[in-house]
């Protein structure tokens, strides 16, 4: 499927700080116990009942996200401005299955009324931007096997014109696809990666690596971006990954570390 994002004109870069970058990788164990132990935000706690039916892509998110403000000590910083971008794998897919098969033997009464509000493809961008607070633009992105592609792109849409003083960039999904059973319980879950990235404007004063985001005809040679082999090269260097991936026919992404020199390119 062809993003509906509207990308930069041809021969245009849009550069971006990445101020905080966090990855998570967790088993199902890992998430149930996240969920349930409370969470705050520097002194401010957040509601228990936050993520008491939120899908657990979600949870790892938040997690994520509290992660990378910890390290980059932003636990007091204000987001009421920002946007959120979610691009989870297969959002939902679990939940609505068993929602599909309960329905079948029980009929209405068998379904949640949290399946929509906390299982639909807008719910983890919409929980992260209660937990942070945040009244920018939120979306959920794609949803499908491979979303951050498209995330990338809309990303480079909402920084373009420079309104938006921040921009939560989050890709989560299992590293293998998480099939449900025909008998309606559940299966065991596979492990949950996750990244956090805080894209600040390029000229903004904060420091961080930068992400490009451009349009070439010769992308195609090109490795296509995916988020578990971006998780394995993060685990594998330790930190950020860099380099050049493909992220749709003649779009490319960009990751480097942060260089004196490359304001000098914009």
């Amino acid at each position: 499927m062809k993003s509906l994002a509207c990308p930069p004109a041809v021969g245009t870069t849009v550069r971006c700080r990445i101020a905080v970058a966090s990855f998570l990788r967790a088993n199902a164990e890992t998430i149930a116990k996240a969920r349930k132990e409370p969470m705050a935000i520097g002194a401010r706690k957040l509601p228990g009942a936050l993520l008491k039916h939120a899908d657990e892509q979600t949870v790892l998110a938040l997690a994520t996200i509290l992660d990378g403000l910890t390290t980059r000590g932003w636990l007091d910083q204000s987001f009421a401005d920002w946007g959120v971008i979610a691009a989870p794998n297969w959002f939902g897919r679990m939940s609505n299955a068993v929602a599909i098969q309960r329905y079948q033997h029980e009929g209405a009464w068998g379904v949640s009324p949290h399946l929509i509000p906390q299982h639909s493809l807008h719910a983890m961008s919409g929980t992260i931007s209660q937990a942070l607070k945040i009244h920018g633009p939120n979306f959920g992105v794609n949803g499908g096997s491979n979303t951050g592609c498209d995330a990338f792109l809309l990303a480079a849409a909402l920084m373009a014109d420079g309104q938006l003083p921040g921009l939560w960039l989050l890709l989560t999904g299992y590293e293998t696809e998480w099939i449900p059973a025909a008998n309606g319980e559940p299966p065991p879950a596979p492990v949950c990666n996750a990244v956090a990235l805080a894209l600040t404007p390029w000229k903004s004063a904060a420091s961080g690596s930068c992400l490009a985001v451009g349009r070439a005809f010769d992308a195609m040679h090109l490795t296509e971006f995916h988020l578990g082999l971006f998780a394995e090269d993060w685990r594998a260097f330790g930190g950020l990954p860099q380099g050049r991936w493909r992220l749709a026919e003649a779009h490319w992404l960009e990751i480097e570390a942060d260089r004196a020199d490359a304001e000098a390119r914009s």
